[in-house]
């Protein structure tokens, strides 16, 4: 019910590639994507073909997927969000975090100012890992010179 479904498809296949850690084809078997490919693909779908202004997801942080790329492309699509995560990182990205204990919501946290200066360091400790992790995937060597980066 799109007017350009070919559009649609193409915006679709490439968010999920942008998300995803190893690019697939429009002709990729579903069935043949690997766990973070499917991911990237549910989550690119959603954003940017769902029409449902509320999204939930689990884990992201476990999807094999660059989550902070997935996070942007949701909220950006007007998306509200809902996560439940246990990455400080996605967790200080947004602007209040629930506690939900025995089955409830406990409270609520706002991001507080030295919460967000963290998140800097953090996300410099998280770009190192990414680094290495790319490398890994690419199939070279780490050496001691990533950490002088």
């Amino acid at each position: 019910m799109v007017q350009d479904p070919q559009s649609v498809i193409d915006r679709i296949i490439a968010a999920a590639n942008d998300l995803a850690g190893e690019k697939f084809e429009l002709s990729t078997p579903v069935t043949s994507l690997s766990g973070g490919q499917s991911r990237a693909l549910m989550i690119a779908d959603t954003a940017i073909l769902s029409s449902s202004p509320i999204v939930l997801i689990d884990e992201i942080e476990n999807a094999g997927i660059d989550r902070k790329k997935a996070l942007k492309l949701l909220v950006t699509s007007d998306k509200i969000v809902l996560m439940a995560t246990h990455d400080p990182l996605l967790a200080l990205m947004a602007d209040k975090r629930i506690v939900i204990k025995n089955g409830g919501i406990n409270h609520v946290i706002y991001t507080s100012e030295e919460e967000k200066q963290l998140l800097d360091k953090l996300e410099k400790m998280d770009s190192l890992i990414q680094t290495a992790r790319q490398e890994l995937r690419s199939g070279n060597t780490l050496s001691p010179d990533l950490l002088s980066n």
